[in-house]
């Protein structure tokens, strides 16, 4: 995922990095980001020219994500405001060649009717528009994936952020008793993959320092059929360049081993 490659921070020059580098598929952000720490795309600033050229340059690549801003987050309080906003976010994504959009997402911690009508509602709306743009929503959430599951929609799933799954002591995949096991729970309802580590004090470090157990997790890719990229999401506050290309050489020796993936991004 392009936030920041050392101390690169033209965008370009990100992607040209990662090419470079041997990765397949390639993330970044739609945002702007904050001058002289990271940077995305921001879609309001692209004209159509700016989108063609995008698309060129991502064409380079097996697939691509887009993440959508933070602040776009679906929350039960504001689903009309923030599934409008998402609207550009998608269009945008569609016409630059991306495959999956991931949006982060806070489903109902009830149960109640007009709450479930409301959730159920802006995902209907979410998958048509995503439907339209040619492309998949991938929902990244910290809890409640069983929303997903009932009914299955076309062109949404669940991002699966497998480090931040390890935090507050593992409590987003301990009701599943193992990372593998939310895998296997997940099933063909994950599209999409962001991986880090969490060392127990920071998430988003590189990958085999921490506590992630990859390889239950890959054998769980594998039993699923995961058909999948797995996305690096790497602070780079906290991961160097080197740190990044161990990461992928990491990963890309234990997912041979295991025969587990097919794809591995950045």
């Amino acid at each position: 995922m392009v936030w920041r490659i050392g101390n690169i921070l033209d965008f370009r020059e990100q992607i040209d990095w990662l090419r470079d580098a041997g990765f397949d598929a390639v993330s970044f952000h739609a945002s702007q980001g904050i001058p002289g720490q990271w940077q995305g795309i921001n879609p309001s600033t692209t004209n159509k020219t700016e989108r063609h050229r995008l698309r060129d340059l991502l064409s380079e690549f097996a697939m691509c994500e887009i993440h959508a801003p933070f602040s776009y987050t679906l929350t039960i309080d504001a689903l009309p405001s923030v599934v409008e906003q998402l609207e550009s976010i998608i269009e945008f994504a569609g016409e630059v060649g991306a495959s999956i959009v991931t949006v982060h997402g806070e489903p109902p911690n009830t149960t109640a009717t007009r709450y479930s009508e409301l959730w159920q509602k802006s995902l209907d709306e979410l998958n048509t528009m995503a439907n339209n743009a040619g492309l998949t929503i991938g929902l990244e959430l910290m809890r409640g994936f069983e929303w997903l599951s009932a009914p299955r929609r076309t062109n949404i799933g669940v991002t699966l952020d497998v480090g931040h799954m390890y935090l507050n002591e593992g409590a987003g995949y301990l009701p599943y008793r193992t990372i593998g096991g939310l895998v296997r729970f997940l099933g063909n309802t994950m599209v999409h993959l962001h991986v880090h580590d969490y060392n127990g004090l920071y998430d988003h470090v590189e990958i085999g320092t921490g506590r992630v157990d990859f390889d239950d997790l890959m054998r769980s890719l594998l039993a699923v059929k995961y058909e999948g990229a797995l996305c690096l999401e790497l602070n780079p506050d906290r991961v160097s360049p080197e740190g990044i290309r161990r990461s992928m050489k990491w990963l890309r020796t234990r997912a041979k081993k295991l025969n587990a993936v097919k794809s591995i991004a950045d």
